[in-house]
């Protein structure tokens, strides 16, 4: 193993309003009853890896959540494909303002990042297509845009049960709001 594969690892995701998060545990939760696979918090990855949550770090990820506002993101369709952590998702349209959150991110972190596929993970395992794809055809249609509204601070371990939110920071920009709410606390 080598130095770095020692170190904790941290993703930033985007996190969902409690209304589409609702929405979509509930489509989270039918899948995994018929596919039974581990359970996780749904988010969006944004960026990452990087191995230090420094206070200055936490700070640019703080200022920049007061000056970024929600998003709201729109889902193209349900994927399934034969890999563990893109197993059965949904997949996210790649609009110019999620790009661009995501580019921004990651220069506040100092991360270059070639590769970037919005998706929402419903399910992380191996399963067969055919019966994948027997689940995503009793799913329903998402008509309606999801919010994002928060960026998280994840550390993510060997096993998906680890996984666990350190850090939250609602998208807000307004002076007033985050001076009363109090953002960027530890969960």
């Amino acid at each position: 193993m080598s130095e770095i594969d020692d170190k904790k690892r941290y993703w930033l995701w985007g996190e969902l309003d409690a209304v589409s998060h609702e929405m979509l545990k509930k489509i989270q939760l039918s899948v995994n009853k018929k596919l039974e696979g581990p359970t996780f918090d749904l988010h969006l990855t944004l960026s990452g890896p990087f191995y230090d949550i420094s206070q200055d770090r936490l700070n640019r990820i703080e200022s920049f959540s007061k000056k970024n506002k929600q998003l709201s993101i729109k889902s193209s369709l349900y994927q399934a494909k034969d890999l563990f952590f893109q197993s059965l998702f949904i997949e996210i349209e790649k609009s110019k303002e999620l790009t661009d959150l995501k580019n921004q991110l990651d220069h506040q972190l100092g991360l270059e990042s070639e590769f970037f596929y919005p998706h929402i993970s419903l399910f992380y395992g191996l399963e067969e297509q055919e019966k994948k794809q027997l689940v995503i055809d009793q799913l329903p249609t998402i008509n309606e845009p999801l919010i994002l509204d928060k960026i998280s601070i994840a550390e993510i371990g060997e096993g998906v049960e680890s996984w666990k939110i350190l850090y939250q920071y609602p998208l807000i920009k307004d002076l007033y709001a985050f001076k009363t709410i109090g953002i960027g606390r530890p969960i």
